[in-house]
């Protein structure tokens, strides 16, 4: 109680007796709604193609519907023999080419793209060339690559670096030339060598475009690997999404496609999960990075 002339103690935005309630961080609360509808929308497609199967609104025996598909999934988890094999060997086949093909790739790009970066006439020498290998479709150049390295392996490896190569090299490329030449020449001017000047200020300034090239080589490695099996392979999943279809085998081809969904899915997620491991000094990225 207070008499007159004394002020409340009542802080203010607090109810009487009542504590103030923790406000919600506004990137945790658009994170929350994102996701939100995100899984509206799969929820909606999935009800509609659930009934359109059972109902023959669409052909089953083409399109499948998701309930037959998750018993399927559910099948090959439990080690359903798949032409020999099961589906976590014709993951292990895909994830071998698609681990090994990346860090080729993305290292021959990184490297590249350093060195065109900071060379402007080497990059108008070996631009119309870059430019004409990347033109050509990667389903045109896989049977070359199966010639070159035969059935196996080395093939599907081959293709994955294509695929990755170019991402990162382009997004390496586009960061070193963003990089301000006045710092450089100013550290230059402060006594730093070649080494220090590559290392703190062109290394920080190109890396989130490197980092970006990484994740954008993600699908596209992916999609190489697939393309090597069409070609030739004897498992994978991408051989395996052939055989599927070959056999009119609608609930297969689905399911090594949710397979190969979520596997890219988790891949995409580990290095974005680096890159803002790597770019916490970015105020955005300090901001994503708050747990709660």
């Amino acid at each position: 109680m207070t008499g007159l002339g004394e002020t409340s103690t009542v802080a203010p935005g607090r109810a009487a007796g009542r504590p103030v309630g923790r406000r919600r961080n506004p990137v945790v609360r658009e994170r929350t709604l994102v996701i939100l509808g995100q899984l509206g929308i799969i929820g909606a497609l999935v009800l509609a193609w659930e009934f359109a199967g059972r109902s023959g609104a669409i052909n089953s025996r083409v399109f499948s519907y998701p309930s037959a598909i998750i018993e399927r999934v559910f099948s090959m988890l439990a080690g359903e023999d798949l032409h020999g094999n099961t589906v976590f060997e014709h993951l292990l086949a895909t994830g071998h080419a698609l681990v090994v093909g990346f860090a080729i790739g993305a290292v021959l790009g990184v490297a590249l793209g350093f060195v065109l970066g900071r060379s402007a006439l080497l990059a108008r020498v070996l631009e119309p060339y870059l430019l004409g290998i990347y033109s050509i479709p990667k389903i045109a150049i896989a049977p070359l690559f199966v010639l070159l390295f035969g059935i196996g392996l080395e093939s599907k490896i081959a293709v994955v670096v294509m695929g990755v190569f170019f991402m990162v090299f382009f997004n390496t490329f586009a960061g070193v030339l963003s990089v301000n030449e006045e710092f450089i020449n100013i550290a230059r001017i402060m006594g730093a060598n070649g080494a220090a000047v590559t290392r703190r200020i062109i290394v920080p300034a190109a890396l989130p475009s490197i980092l970006l090239g990484l994740k954008m080589g993600v699908p596209f490695g992916v999609i190489g690997a697939i393309i090597g099996e069409y070609i030739a392979a004897t498992k994978g999943i991408g051989w395996l999404i052939i055989r599927s279809t070959s056999f009119f085998d609608a609930s297969g081809l689905f399911a090594a496609l949710a397979f190969l969904v979520v596997s890219t899915w988790i891949l995409s997620q580990l290095v974005a999960l680096i890159e803002a491991r790597v770019l916490r000094w970015q105020p955005q990225r300090r901001q994503e990075l708050v747990t709660y």
